[in-house]
């Protein structure tokens, strides 16, 4: 498809943004689980924190959730690419390019909300 092509595509910005916020909350929920499970399961002291700084558990903690919504996003982008499904591949390819935006800068954002 071209980029022609891709921009007279209709697009559903209502979809857009209740799909970007519906999957923010989401990421945002996942991230909460993963903290509360690393406690429950190490707890707080010496072992956790050497457990914390190794540096697959910093990758889990921190972009796990991203790849668990960026994935089902992509699998519904080419899903809905190959029914031809245009209008509903545009929205959930802006809903992901949104969504990795927001995720880049999630600790500004933390830090507004919280």
């Amino acid at each position: 498809m071209k980029t022609a092509e891709f921009l007279k595509i209709k697009t559903n910005y209502l979809g857009i943004g209740i799909r970007s916020v519906l999957f923010f909350g989401i990421l945002l929920l996942l991230i909460l689980i993963e903290v509360f499970a690393f406690f429950l399961i190490y707890g707080s002291g010496a072992t956790s924190s050497r457990i914390a700084e190794l540096w697959y558990v910093d990758l889990i903690l921190n972009y796990l959730p991203i790849l668990l919504v960026g994935g089902f996003l992509v699998y519904r982008i080419i899903k809905k690419y190959k029914n031809q499904e245009y209008v509903n591949f545009k929205t959930n390819l802006i809903t992901l390019l949104i969504l990795i935006f927001l995720f880049s800068i999630r600790n500004q954002l933390e830090q507004l909300i919280f």
